[in-house]
C-alpha cells in the first residue's frame, strides 16, 4: 500500500502534466487540483490527529 505522501506526490506530478497539456484555467486541471486538495486535507486532518493532545 502507498504512503499517502506518495500519492500526493503522483498527483501533484499529475497536476503539472494536465495544466502544461490543457492550461492552467481548464476544467480537467480544476478536477486534478481538487483531487490534490483533498488528498492534503487528508493528511493534515491525519497529522492534527496523531500529535499528543497537549493539557
Amino acid at each position: 500500500m502507498k504512503s499517502i505522501d506518495t500519492v500526493i506526490e503522483e498527483y501533484r506530478n499529475r497536476l503539472f502534466i494536465i495544466a502544461k497539456e490543457d492550461g492552467i484555467d481548464s476544467h480537467r486541471t480544476l478536477i486534478a487540483s481538487q483531487h490534490l486538495d483533498e488528498l492534503l486535507n487528508m493528511k493534515m486532518f491525519e497529522n492534527q490527529h496523531s500529535l499528543p493532545e497537549e493539557k
